[in-house]
């Protein structure tokens, strides 16, 4: 029998709750530190360089460390991991916060990286050891707790820092909530909760696998453009005539948007029984908006933004699931950790390249081109693979 159909656990819904949790305050710890990037660059005086690594070096030390987080999730046990990977990055996190020389902060934040990439291919495995049948809305709702943090700590950490007299509190408040999220895991969650780790620990045949490649390029392309969009979107838009208010408010929905369709992308796969729909039609939807977004009326930006905001969240949650689908759980942990990995280099280069289009041509519009044909390419990565969902299932 496939283990992943097996009856879940009673103990999985508490594990799926905490693991919200922990998503959500992770999602917030990385992102908070955005809103106060203006202040730290005025406080330490930071080069604009500098000041970039402090966002940056987190997704570097996640995409290292992603790959040994899989590899001892599938060793230990995922109690075990998200614990080990929650101490080092809450405390990575409230590093942050310490009185000292940049070179410290920069440490900080390659610290609060390691402890991420130990913990999030702790998602997927879950999932596949815990939720059988309904893995799509297991990772619908562990997802939400991914953007929520996000967008709570993009939007509400500048006016908590103003409420308690700077951004080092800020940070330390947020790095407790970390706290708090680890210790709930780790003290409500038994042990002994069923981990089904396969004796082989090699990563030979994972590397054979064509499915795990094309997965990689897809998440990559896909927060390529969505990283891209975050740093570049209010811009894009200013230079089109919108003011920064509106502008930044057009960014906000484009994130906000991502809460419900993080969820309901894995659960409406489930129910229709197809996964590359989820996954092609988003690609489709990003290069569609993309390409317009340089000549859609003024009027009609908001469509863009939520269309946006949903596509590039269906892609990351689907991106999430389907190596549930592909591998088994013995095998889930490390594959997952390598998926990530390689998305994570995505999330670098995608602002790098744009950055130098601009640098280049001296407008948004090659950088824009060169997403949506991006995109377009990841259409023909997920024709290649086989479809997952049930109506893809031989009987």
């Amino acid at each position: 029998m496939d283990p992943r159909r097996e009856e879940t656990h009673p103990k999985a819904r508490l594990m799926l709750a905490l693991a919200w949790v922990v998503g959500f305050t992770m999602w917030g710890l990385l992102l908070a530190i955005n809103a106060l990037l203006p202040s730290i660059q005025a406080e330490l005086g930071l080069s604009f360089t500098v000041r970039s690594l402090v966002l940056a070096l987190p997704f570097l030390s996640l995409a290292a460390f992603a790959i040994p987080g899989g590899y001892l999730t599938d060793r230990y046990g995922i109690h075990r991991t998200v614990t080990l990977g929650g101490v080092i990055a809450s405390a990575g996190a409230g590093l942050r916060a310490v009185p000292g020389p940049p070179a410290l902060l920069l440490a900080a934040a390659s610290l609060f990286g390691v402890g991420l990439g130990l913990v999030i291919p702790n998602l997927p495995k879950l999932v596949s050891t815990q939720h059988g049948e309904s893995r799509g809305l297991a990772t619908g709702i562990y997802s939400t707790g991914l953007i929520a943090g996000s967008v709570l700590g993009v939007y509400a950490t500048g006016p908590l820092a103003t409420a308690l007299g700077g951004w080092r509190t800020a940070l330390v408040a947020w790095a407790f909530g970390g706290i708090l999220a680890v210790a709930a895991w780790a003290f409500l969650l038994p042990n002994d909760l069923p981990v089904r780790s396969g004796p082989r620990l090699e990563y030979r045949a994972l590397l054979r696998r064509r499915e795990l490649w094309l997965l990689a390029v897809l998440f990559a392309a896909g927060n390529a453009s969505y990283f891209f969009l975050v740093g570049a979107y209010s811009q894009i838009l200013i230079v089109r005539g919108l003011g920064p208010d509106a502008a930044t408010a057009q960014l906000a929905l484009l994130i906000a948007v991502g809460v419900p369709a993080i969820f309901l992308a894995p659960v409406l796969s489930d129910r229709t029984g197809m996964r590359r729909l989820f996954v092609g039609g988003p690609h489709a939807l990003i290069a569609i908006l993309l390409f317009a977004l340089p000549i859609v009326p003024i009027a009609a930006v908001s469509v863009v933004s939520v269309g946006l905001g949903f596509a590039e969240m269906a892609i990351f949650a689907l991106a999430l699931l389907l190596p549930v689908d592909f591998f088994p759980p013995d095998e889930v942990g490390r594959a997952g950790g390598l998926v990530i990995s390689i998305a994570y280099v995505g999330a670098l280069l995608g602002p790098l390249g744009s950055g130098i289009a601009v640098d280049l041509f001296g407008t948004f519009d090659a950088a824009l081109l060169a997403f949506a044909f991006l995109s377009l390419a990841s259409i023909v990565a997920v024709l290649l693979l086989p479809e997952t969902g049930r109506r893809g299932r031989r009987p």
